[in-house]
């Protein structure tokens, strides 16, 4: 059989080999499954479940060439889809090439890929194929209905064609947690959750899905700390006050021991012929010592005349250092004006935050909280610590942060290659210093963001339209 190409038209091609189809096993319900067997995170074997796999009457380039025709269709379907071309889907469809909820390589379905495309007329068409309006498909990693992928994406027009005129249930729930509504909410569609129902649910596993994210990052964070004090307390203690002492020490006195036990005999003749080469030794050692002293005059006289090429140099590159502290003083400068400016601000915008919030907090009061809630004060304080407590840290730390680089480019610029040496040096211990706290950073985000979670996932049960 030839290999289809890319260039044949999908459905001429299939219409024009009648035993196509069956070899195919079309229609497709399920993206193409490999060729070949995949492993279990146990070790267990996944025989192939594609048919080409098993029909003993194909080659292996045949099997290739049609597994590739197999995934050709589903891509030319979500082609279709994606280009609005309603006569090709139904086509592919009503003649049995596909089913209208095969998924693509993602594990999003057709119907999913209409509401993302924002076309209601290839919606239309695909109910009426039969595509499942209440049909899972994986959007981003996460299993989502149509319904929720509209709503998720603010598209009030296809919300209510899913809902009102194929009855899309709002009320399933995710596997995360996730409703129609709260997707709609998170992605602040107004409209969306204004039409939508008032619905609670989900509300356990949401917050678990959350947590699970934020405990996996803690975890990680945790032990990096815990292989930070092992290396530190443990490793290096032990390599300097163990394994050196055993091999550099012990064991070599040991094993010389040893072996000088084992050939305890053949020390008396060794002793012998060391006392006979002694003599000869020192005689020799003494020529050495009366060459080296009369070599003595001449290698001073070498180093003198050497000193005012070293003065020279020392000169030239004390020079060149001193041309170099404008550059350094002009980076300077130009550090304090902008680390200013940036406190300015930074102070500048917790002023306005605590007089918003007062304002807030006294218009609220005056109007006994008929047009100001106090949500809204609430809110108005959380600005407030936001800009003390977070705001105002960061530009501190931007501003200790960039006196690093300035300081660093200063000894680079003044010193050169030492200079790189020496930044490269302060960096690694600089690394080392802020490793622990950077990563019990990540335990008190994971926790607070755990915590943040379930808070508002209680505002959501209070009002699920929150």
């Amino acid at each position: 059989m030839a290999a289809p190409t890319d260039t044949t038209p999908i459905l001429t091609l299939l219409t024009s080999q009648p035993a196509l189809p069956a070899l195919l096993a079309l229609p497709l319900t399920t993206y193409p499954a490999p060729l070949y067997t995949l492993w279990t995170a146990a070790g267990a074997p996944l025989p192939p479940t594609n048919p080409l796999a098993s029909n003993p009457d194909l080659s292996d380039g045949e099997r290739t060439a049609l597994h590739h025709l197999q995934k050709q269709i589903v891509a030319t379907l979500f082609d279709a889809v994606a280009g609005k071309n309603v006569e090709l889907v139904t086509a592919l469809v009503e003649q049995g090439f596909v089913s209208p909820d095969v998924p693509d390589a993602g594990g999003r379905t057709p119907l999913i890929a209409a509401v993302e495309a924002g076309n209601g007329a290839m919606v239309c068409a695909l109910v009426a194929l039969g595509a499942r309006v209440g049909g899972y498909g994986t959007v981003g990693g996460a299993e989502r209905t149509p319904l929720m992928v509209a709503a998720a994406r603010g598209n009030l027009a296809l919300a209510k064609l899913l809902m009102e005129d194929f009855g899309a249930d709002d009320g399933v729930i995710a596997p995360d947690g996730q409703l129609a509504l709260r997707l709609a909410a998170d992605g602040g569609h107004r409209d969306v959750v204004a039409y939508l129902p008032a619905r609670r649910g989900g509300a356990w596993r949401r917050w678990k899905s959350t947590h699970a994210v934020a405990w996996r990052r803690v975890t990680r964070a945790a032990g990096k700390v815990w292989w930070f004090f092992e290396v530190l307390l443990y490793e290096i203690p032990k390599f300097f006050l163990w394994s050196v002492p055993k091999h550099v020490v012990v064991k070599p006195l040991w094993e010389g021991g040893k072996y000088c036990w084992e050939n305890k005999h053949k020390f008396g003749g060794w002793c012998k012929r060391q006392a006979k080469a002694f003599p000869g030794r020192v005689k020799r050692a003494g020529k050495a010592v009366w060459k080296g002293m009369k070599k003595v005059p001449k290698g001073v006289w070498s180093v003198a005349k050497e000193i005012p090429g070293v003065i020279k140099r020392l000169v030239k590159w004390l020079w060149k250092v001193i041309t170099r502290i404008p550059a350094a003083m002009k980076k300077l400068c130009v550090w304090i004006w902008e680390s200013l400016k940036r406190v300015g601000k930074a102070v500048g915008h917790v002023f306005m935050r605590v007089v918003a919030a007062l304002h807030t907090t006294v218009a609220a009061v005056l109007d006994f909280f008929r047009t100001i809630k106090l949500k809204d004060v609430w809110n108005g304080f959380c600005e407030v610590f936001n800009a003390i407590f977070r705001g105002l840290p960061k530009v501190l730390w931007k501003i200790v942060y960039s006196s690093g680089i300035l300081v660093a480019g200063i000894i680079i610029g003044l010193f050169g290659l030492t200079g790189k040496l020496v930044v490269f040096l302060i960096e690694a211990l600089w690394y080392v210093a802020k490793y622990v706290p950077r990563q019990l950073g990540e335990i008190i985000a994971g926790i607070w963001t755990s915590i943040a979670k379930g808070y508002h996932e209680i505002l959501v049960w209070i009002n699920p339209k929150h």
